[in-house]
């Protein structure tokens, strides 16, 4: 068994590729991980209000805006007064609605009308609004139904509390204006003098022990972890098929006959291979570990050995299963197909490019399938301080070794007799 290790790994060091692949993919892995988008400055910022998203072109989309969930409201602001700016930053500013504007003062209720028609097929949103050119006359008159058009897009129940606040403010506004005697830009300014005296309002993104949330922090880490498992399937799945070759060239070569001969099982031989992708994949994790050194513990978001453990077992698998292929394939060019199939459409299936939270029931299933899609949800474990995520990669691991171990002892027996 030493032996059969000893002289495949020598066969495999002298591979050029094998060197690219082992040290290429995990510079790009930790490159990933090192960069820093827009959103990450952003996380820990304490946005003390939210603001009007304003939009260039009233066809603009909305739908690209609500990446967490939010109550988009469209809004078409024909009016463009003091008060009706005033109207909305009190929307935006209570946090639980996302507006965003966009000003026609060229539109009319019918325009209006088939603007948001079109929307409710072409967008995604949770209510459209419409403030006409008179809106600050239809305020001080109570006559709501002249100043404004409220759009039901949805079937969210945040609706009524949209309806709510919007009967709040102009109810607020009115008795303002009875008060003050003010109207138009004078009654925007008692408004906003009356609001600067509320409490400063803070919108923190939280997660604790035993909370089935992530922070924006950690959703954040893993989308980069993610595109890292890709590039390191990449590499997994490339390495064991080089692996592969060199059983393919031994086949060819009669070099597997000859030690069958010396008295070796086709499942003894299959075996130091399996030991040689393990070494392998212990000789990634190691280029790994080194790079991580250049990076921050705050950029992986968990722990060093927790994110080379997640490598080395994911590693076993993936280096395994292109291992079987590759040998029961018996040729170089299928193996490379077959490794690039593997690499494209589980990294694809597994969510490692994109969520699947608004996937088929079908997608999610066939999802599960796939080994990056059980490690990617230990993360989410881990992230959350629950320890049983560890648990669960270890079994995920041990359930496909067993599989591709099996497999392959039977392949192999199948091959041989057909040979």
């Amino acid at each position: 068994m030493l032996q059969l290790v000893k002289m495949s790994m020598k066969l495999l060091l002298r591979n050029k590729g094998f060197w690219f692949f082992l040290l290429a993919m995990p510079v790009l892995s930790v490159a990933i991980l090192h960069v820093k988008t827009d959103e990450d400055l952003a996380f820990f910022r304490e946005e003390t209000v939210r603001e009007i998203k304003e939009l260039y072109h009233a066809e603009d989309k909305v739908a690209y805006y609500g990446k967490s969930g939010e109550f988009v409201v469209k809004v078409y602001d024909a009016s463009g007064s003091a008060l009706s700016e005033m109207f909305l930053e009190n929307l935006a500013k209570d946090g639980l609605f996302l507006i965003c504007r966009a000003k026609t003062p060229e539109f009319t209720k019918s325009d209006a009308d088939a603007a948001m028609a079109r929307s409710g097929f072409e967008d995604r949103m949770g209510a459209g609004l419409y403030l006409t050119e008179g809106f600050d006359e239809a305020v001080l008159s109570g006559d709501v139904a002249k100043g404004m058009t409220i759009y039901l897009l949805s079937e969210d129940e945040r609706f009524k509390i949209f309806e709510r606040e919007i009967k709040g403010f102009l109810a607020e506004a009115k008795t303002m204006a009875e008060l003050s005697g003010k109207e138009g830009d004078a009654l925007a300014s008692e408004l906003e003098k009356f609001h600067s005296e509320d409490p400063e309002k803070t919108l923190r993104s939280m997660a604790r022990k035993g909370s089935a949330t992530l922070t924006k922090e950690q959703v954040n880490h893993k989308a980069h972890m993610g595109y890292s498992f890709s590039f390191l399937t990449l590499c997994f799945v490339f390495c064991g098929v080089i692996v592969a070759h060199t059983t393919i060239e031994e086949e060819k070569h009669k070099v597997l006959t000859r030690i069958q001969l010396t008295g070796t099982s086709n499942l003894k031989y299959f075996v130091s291979k399996f030991v040689v992708s393990a070494i392998v994949s212990v000789m990634i994790t190691g280029v790994l570990a080194v790079l991580t050194l250049f990076i921050g513990q705050e950029q992986l978001g968990i722990s060093r050995v927790a994110f080379l453990g997640l490598v080395f077992l994911m590693g076993l698998i993936f280096n395994s299963l292109s291992l079987l292929l590759g040998i029961l394939s018996g040729e170089v060019m299928t193996a490379n197909f077959m490794a690039f199939t593997i690499w494209s459409l589980s990294c694809m299936l597994a969510g490692l490019y994109f969520p699947l939270d608004d996937a088929s029931s079908f997608v999610k299933t066939v999802s599960y399938v796939m080994p990056q899609r059980w490690f990617m949800d230990s993360v989410d474990q881990i992230f959350l301080g629950d320890k049983r995520g560890y648990f669960v990669v270890l079994c995920i691991t041990a359930a496909y070794l067993i599989i591709i171990l099996s497999l392959g002892g039977v392949g192999l027996k199948v091959k041989k007799i057909e040979q």
